[in-house]
């Protein structure tokens, strides 16, 4: 990469001093052969340079692929040892003789289950995958989310890719003002509420958290976008309840939009 760069300066250093020199030569033939080196070279430069950029974005790319990649084992590590701890509890239960116990754990692993297909069936792949990713790599914050029946967020009439904008930017204040530590866990819940004319995003949060910080950065979040309200807050010393109301885009709104 560094050769390449080298390669170009000389070019393009040789490229001024052709053009220099057709200042200060007569002779067309040489004022011509100039052109033509001068031409040659241009296009030299050109082509380092092109395969330059492309050679960035390659490698580009690649980081991005194996971060993804890193991310993706994350995810399956985290599954698979929540699996792991579900079948130990079970086979714990059948091995003690505590039968009355799997009824009931049964029916936690059933809608826990339940709450997972929900979560896949959001209608924003790139939401699902992020609030994947956020439980498992957040450190601070434990984060639930509440889905008691199927929810596709892509047919609502919102301005696109704004609902996944605000649970982004909601969670990232919550886990910057989160106060816990490594024993020590905030329990955020994240609920989409469908009504009639709007969404609702409902976040309650349970733990340590710098109260007087978070109300500041919500305030100032929200009031960046005309499109949404703060519906409802309630700041307590270890808990807080924010509801974001996403009002429907009208159909006369739409039209005026798209036209």
């Amino acid at each position: 990469m560094k050769q390449t760069g080298s390669v170009q300066v000389y070019l393009l250093v040789l490229v001024l001093i052709g053009l220099t020199g057709l200042m200060f030569v007569d002779p067309w033939v040489i004022r011509l052969a100039l052109i033509l080196i001068i031409v040659l070279l241009g296009y030299t430069a050109f082509k380092l340079e092109a395969s330059r950029v492309q050679e960035l974005w390659s490698e580009k790319l690649q980081l991005e692929e194996q971060r993804h990649v890193v991310n993706v084992l994350h995810i399956v590590n985290r599954l698979r040892h929540d699996w792991m701890n579900d079948m130990q509890i079970f086979f714990g239960y059948i091995q003690l003789k505590k039968f009355d116990n799997l009824r009931p754990y049964m029916e936690k692993i059933k809608e826990n289950m339940q709450q997972e297909s929900n979560l896949s069936k959001l209608g924003i792949p790139s939401l699902i995958a992020f609030i994947i990713s956020f439980r498992v790599k957040s450190k601070l914050l434990q984060l639930e989310v509440e889905l008691d029946q199927e929810v596709n967020l892509g047919q609502l009439s919102l301005r696109e890719g704004l609902v996944e904008s605000l649970v982004r930017k909601m969670l990232g204040l919550f886990e910057q003002y989160a106060a816990g530590n490594g024993d020590e866990h905030g329990v955020l819940s994240l609920a989409f509420d469908v009504q009639e004319e709007a969404l609702l995003l409902d976040f309650a949060y349970q733990g340590p958290y710098d109260q007087a910080g978070m109300e500041v950065a919500v305030r100032e979040a929200l009031s960046e976008s005309k499109d949404v309200s703060l519906d409802q807050q309630d700041w307590q010393d270890e808990e807080a309840v924010v509801t974001i109301r996403l009002p429907f885009r009208s159909h006369r709104g739409l039209l005026a939009a798209g036209g």
